[in-house]
């Protein structure tokens, strides 16, 4: 369903991605002919809009109140249990080796829609090399945000926005993957439905 904010950005993904890392780019998106426009073309300028300073306030003072801990068959209804979770990376596993198997022996042109939308989130799995690469680029990113956090502790200088500055730098790689791989769905469905 499309909200008001995504139909006044002149396309038809489902989210508004942010495109301040796409300067000076213009991304050009055909109208279809299930949207009514007055151009045939929407040109979306890509360059970036002034930096939008985000801020966090904590109080000084913080309002706490006292819950008993669950007990363990109240701590199973609400929370997953370490056999849901099992069954969990099983369908996953086997869910991944169905699709592998099915993108691999048909032709990119003959995916159906329903095996395009199955591939939706299990993208980077479906490849070993791709799977390994972003185990790494996630660990690095996990070493990046701790050593830094460890430097301000061992330092005694807590510095939020330098941290800030550091996940973002080193997390980067995925918000532009997610985009990548929005944009790709979102023009192969569109070819799709032509």
């Amino acid at each position: 369903m499309r909200t008001e904010s995504t139909m006044n950005c002149g396309n038809d993904l489902l989210v508004n991605f942010p495109t301040s890392r796409r300067q000076g780019q213009i991304f050009t998106v055909e109208s279809t002919p299930s949207i009514s426009t007055s151009e045939e073309q929407t040109n979306i300028p890509l360059s970036p809009s002034p930096p939008v300073k985000k801020k966090v306030k904590f109080s000084e003072v913080a309002d706490m109140t006292h819950v008993d801990f669950p007990s363990s068959s109240e701590l199973r209804q609400r929370w997953y249990t370490a056999d849901d979770k099992t069954r969990f990376k099983r369908i996953l596993a086997r869910d991944v080796r169905r699709m592998i198997s099915i993108v691999s022996s048909t032709p990119g042109e003959c995916l159906s829609t329903e095996v395009l939308e199955a591939c939706v989130g299990i993208e980077i799995f479906l490849s070993r090399d791709l799977a390994q690469r972003t185990r790494e680029k996630r660990a690095r990113h996990m070493i990046g945000v701790l050593n830094e956090s460890g430097r301000q502790r061992r330092s005694e200088r807590s510095d939020d926005e330098r941290l800030s500055r550091i996940s973002e730098k080193t997390s980067r790689w995925a918000r532009d993957r997610a985009f990548e791989l929005a944009v790709g769905y979102w023009e192969l469905f569109r070819e799709m439905a032509e």
